[in-house]
């Protein structure tokens, strides 16, 4: 017979509250049973009791985003931060952080020498995007962000807001070397440029880690502040229409953009984006890798964030071993008994979501075993 979230957490209180690890799943149990402000206590009390764990860190600061207190969170980053547990960055809270590499919000065109010539293309790349618009208002054909065959979170667009994308390139595509038939037909010059001039940034698309799309957001909508699921990538927008009031924040620091301009930044930096235009903005977005993750670390960085993503899963639902648990273990080791682990998404969910999708309680969230109460 399984226990229920009350009963564990008392359970787990009685026995020894001064092994982090059981204080730890004592605050998922807690957060599942509606008891949020003990489970903050037990995410605080880790921290003192494991200073340098990122884990520990990462937990609390996806529980303080969930009740919308980021400023909070920037201030647990920063003690990460200066502990050397994780990030380089207070507003960069990314759940999964590949460490060493250049960290900053918001990236200089000059850093990218292609950045030119797709500028240079631009009259052609907005031709071809009029070609699919009719009238000034939102192209209503295209995807509304949020549907299951859309590439971005819907969830982060606030009440009254309207967000659509056209899939230039993603996992969706018939073919891997190019785009779908109706893309091509549509967008001929374009593709040929972003295959020619960006074979790795499709690469990643087709992986289903990445996205090139044309992104629409009406007048009078707002995404929400979040941080992107890691570092590992870098975003390119090139305006096609851009209204003024259209504006975009990444870090502390708020961008505008310009039609036929690129402007690039890591969106695993909290960021969000307004538009309080009279009109449509519309950009092309490029998803690439970050230019110091050389190709052949690409495929090694993704199996690693889905490890780190499924230890963050086993921390939540496994209670911590004590000799019983120990003992049951080596006994199903020597049978012929398998235990299934928990799933673990595909390295494109993991890396398309955002970070609020990462906290307990999350859609994404698996929740918790059944645990019985002789395994305590």
């Amino acid at each position: 017979m399984g226990i229920q979230a009350g009963h564990a957490s008392g359970r787990l209180r009685n026995l020894d509250a001064s092994d982090p690890q059981r204080v730890f799943f004592l605050a998922t149990k807690l957060y599942h049973a509606g008891r949020h402000q003990e489970a903050e206590s037990c995410y605080y009390k880790v921290l003192d009791m494991l200073p340098e764990s990122g884990h520990g860190y990462l937990e609390l600061v996806l529980f303080l985003e969930s009740t919308g207190r980021r400023e909070e969170a920037r201030e647990v980053a920063q003690r990460a931060i200066e502990r050397g547990a994780l990030w380089a960055n207070e507003w960069q809270r990314c759940p999964i952080f590949v460490s060493g590499l250049t960290s900053k919000p918001w990236w200089s065109r000059e850093e990218f020498p292609w950045a030119n010539e797709l500028e240079g293309a631009f009259p052609e790349i907005k031709a071809e995007v009029e070609g699919l618009l009719s009238g000034t208002g939102m192209p209503k054909s295209w995807l509304p962000v949020g549907q299951e065959r859309a590439s971005q979170d819907g969830d982060i667009i606030a009440p009254g807001g309207e967000w659509r994308e056209f899939l230039l390139y993603s996992a969706q595509d018939q073919s891997p070397a190019t785009a779908n038939p109706e893309v091509l037909k549509a967008f001929p010059k374009t593709c040929e440029l972003l295959e020619n001039l960006l074979p790795g940034a499709v690469a990643m698309a087709k992986f289903g880690v990445g996205e090139i799309i044309l992104s629409a957001i009406a007048p009078g909508t707002k995404l929400t502040p979040h941080c992107a699921s890691s570092n590992v990538r870098l975003t390119c927008h090139l305006g096609v229409i851009c209204p003024e009031g259209a504006r975009v924040r990444v870090g502390p620091t708020w961008g505008t953009w310009e039609e036929g301009r690129c402007i690039f930044f890591d969106d695993s930096y909290e960021h969000e984006v307004v538009n309080d235009a009279d009109g449509v903005r519309i950009v092309l977005l490029i998803r690439f890798w970050h230019p110091e993750l050389p190709s052949e670390r690409w495929r090694d960085t993704l199996d690693a964030g889905m490890e780190d993503y499924a230890a963050m899963m086993r921390r939540r639902v496994s209670p911590p071993a004590n000799p019983a648990v120990v003992k049951l273990c080596e006994e199903l080791a020597a049978s012929s008994l398998q235990v299934n682990p928990a799933p673990v998404p595909a390295a494109e969910r993991l890396l398309k979501a955002d970070a609020p999708d990462f906290a307990v309680g999350a859609e994404s969230d698996l929740g918790l075993l059944d645990v019985p109460d002789d395994l305590y």
